[in-house]
């Protein structure tokens, strides 16, 4: 399983669990995980351990993910082992802001 979550009730945290490929067909999967997300979510961790690749497009669903949690007031915290994926880390967390019309 690519993804998997487990909401921790009594700490109003959430883990998400990725392995595999991160790339566009976990698009679904992060896109439910953001419309669940409860307001009072104090944590998240997000476990990439299991990741052997983030492609373009797992970084833009991963910087969506942080942003929403961000926004909620939620902290974030990104666990990865593979050097690789380490690296796609700062570009996640420094995810831009949406584009506003002009």
């Amino acid at each position: 399983m690519p993804l998997q979550a487990t909401y921790i009730e009594e700490e109003e945290r959430l883990d998400l669990s990725f392995a595999g490929n991160l790339d566009v067909t976990l698009t679904g999967d992060i896109c439910h995980v953001c419309s669940q997300v409860p307001c009072g979510l104090r944590a998240c961790i997000v476990d990439l351990s299991n990741v052997q690749r983030i492609f373009d497009s797992g970084v833009a669903l991963l910087q969506m993910l942080y942003r929403r949690l961000t926004k909620l007031g939620t902290t974030v915290v990104i666990l990865a082992e593979h050097p690789d994926v380490r690296a796609c880390v700062p570009m996640i967390m420094q995810a831009p802001a949406p584009a506003q019309a002009a």
